[in-house]
């Protein structure tokens, strides 16, 4: 058990283990910004639950992307529209449709909870934030792999004097 944590603790120092904690960090921050943004408007403020959603989305995408590309990824070099900013709203479309879709498909079955406000709020909101806990690993793997790939260059080789 000494040896998992011990090699999990490496691990979190590495360049690898600190950009997927940046990853899981940013990830609460935005999913609290979303969460907040989606409980006000849908369980307070009785907005429809796809106006809800697509809402929060987007208010929570701005602190993820900007999190993401700067400090979990380390991305310092400008902005790329076509390279990073478009595909990156791709995904958050993605994401945001298929929210959007979990959320109005529970507001529609909420009855299953009862009469509850508070509980029909709660299974409504679940939806919304489960659909993003599924794709989290596949956005951390496409940012990762394509869209906040830095190349690493070769260590120089040394020339023997």
């Amino acid at each position: 058990m000494i040896d998992k944590v011990r090699s999990l603790v490496q691990w979190s120092k590495s360049s690898e283990g600190k950009k997927a904690i940046r990853y899981s960090l940013t990830s609460i921050i935005s999913a609290v910004v979303s969460q907040i943004a989606f409980f006000l408007l849908y369980g307070v403020l009785s907005v429809s639950s796809k106006t809800s959603s697509i809402t929060s989305t987007l208010l929570g995408a701005i602190p993820s992307y900007i999190l993401n590309r700067y400090w979990a990824f380390g991305k310092k070099a400008k902005n790329s529209f076509w390279g990073e900013i478009l595909p990156y709203f791709i995904m958050a479309v993605v994401g945001l449709v298929f929210s959007t879709w979990s959320s109005d498909f529970a507001d529609s079955h909420k009855s299953i909870v009862g009469t509850s406000h508070f509980a029909q709020v709660i299974l409504v909101d679940g939806a919304y934030f489960g659909s993003f806990a599924i794709l989290w690993v596949a956005k951390y793997l496409f940012m990762k792999k394509i869209l906040f790939s830095i190349a690493e260059s070769p260590a120089p080789v040394s020339g023997g004097e």
